[in-house]
Parts: structure tokens; sequence; C-alpha cells
């Protein structure tokens, strides 16, 4: 059935259309019937998503992201089952659908602002720091970027003296450095899991490591970072 022919079709047909989605022959179908969908929800979901972000005060930036989640989850699991909802208006009863899963869009979105670290990987190699001073926000003069050239090649030196493992631990934790002051440095727990995984080390293996690789940077930096 073409994008025009499904127009007229409830939308709980549409639904079960999509859910014949990862049936070959009926792919088309499917596809079809989730454009039709999309167009008939579109304006209903957005302003829904809207309203809902705006009340933890958030921008429709935010909302229209969350509308986008919507239906994405609405082609990838298809579970809406029709049986559940009692109320007359089967437009209604997807709506009341649609708005749980906004409400499970925003949940995820403000745990994801709460661990801003939980897609971050252990880092091997060093960042290339010609890129870091291209993405700098404001043009750096030259003697700023001459400098930044100079510590980085004396670090990779100093990491040089040490094992692989001690640079792998150094550059993973080197992101997430907070209250330098007292040489803390803290790692998202599911990072440090990984490290452990990786390199073979316990917790306490990790510490050392990083103590060892943070000491030898910082001995090279007072014989060499001074000009």
């Amino acid at each position: 059935m073409t994008i025009e022919e499904l127009e007229n079709e409830q939308t709980e047909d549409l639904i079960e259309f999509i859910k014949w989605g990862n049936q070959p022959e009926y792919k088309g179908l499917a596809d079809n019937a989730f454009i039709v969908f999309c167009l008939r929800f579109r304006d209903r979901v957005q302003r829904m998503c809207r309203i809902i972000v705006e009340k933890r005060g958030y921008d429709y930036t935010i909302g229209d992201q969350i509308a986008e989640y919507v239906f994405g989850r609405v082609l990838k699991y298809r579970k809406y089952n029709p049986k559940i909802c009692k109320l007359r208006d089967r437009d209604r009863c997807v709506e009341l659908y649609l708005y749980k899963i906004a409400q499970t869009g925003l949940s995820n979105f403000e745990t994801a602002l709460k661990n801003p670290f939980k897609d971050a990987k252990i880092i091997t190699e060093f960042p290339d720091v010609e890129e870091f001073i291209d993405m700098a926000e404001e043009e750096l003069p030259e003697e700023k970027k001459a400098e930044l050239r100079r510590i980085d090649e004396i670090i990779k030196r100093a990491l040089e003296r040490l094992s692989p493992a001690h640079k792998i631990i150094y550059l993973t934790y080197k992101p997430y450095e907070i209250k330098l002051n007292k040489g803390e440095h803290y790692l998202p727990r599911h990072l440090l899991k990984q490290l452990q995984e990786k390199l073979g080390f316990s917790q306490s293996t990790i510490r050392v490591y990083k103590n060892q690789a943070y000491e030898k940077i910082n001995e090279y930096l007072e014989i060499y970072g001074s000009k």
C-alpha cells in the first residue's frame, strides 16, 4: 500500500503494519505505515514533549530531541498493545502510549546529565596536540601554541621511561582530574572496570601505576618544563 492509501487507515492498523517491518516481504508497507504514523502524530508529540521538558526547565530543543526518541522507539520495539487501553478514542490510547515513552526519554536524558561520562572509553594513544590547538574557542597566540607543543613533548618523553600500562592509565585518568591542588584524580566506575579488565590489574595496582606516572611526569616538568 502506498502512503496515500494508508492515510485513511486506523492508527492501530498502522501500528500493526509497522510491526511487520522485520518481514522482508512487508518491509515497504511497514516503512510507509511508519511515515503516515509520524505525520499523523508529529505535531501532537512535539507539543507534548515541549510541554514536559519546559516543566523541568529545559528549552524546546530538548523537547524536540525527546520527540525524535519517541518515534524511534515506536519503530524499534513495536510493542503497542491496543488491549491495554479501554478508552473509546483509540487515538487517545496511542497518545497515552507515546506519552509514557516521552517520559522515559526525559528520564534517560536527565540520567545522562547526571552521568555525562557513561560513554567514556579507555585512551591508549596521545591526542593530537595540533587538533587541540585548532579546536580552541579563540585563536591562540603563537607563543601559547609553542608552549603547548613543548609540554606535550615533555610528557611523552616522561611516559616513554615507563611501561605501556602507565601510559594508558595516565591518558585515561587525565580528562577526569579534579581538585588538582590536592593531587586527586577520579575515574568513572565503569571506566575503572574497563581498565582492570584490559590490563589485568587490581584497583590498587592501577592506583600505584597512576601515581608513578604522575610522579615521573612532574619530575620531567620540573627539570625540563621551566625555560
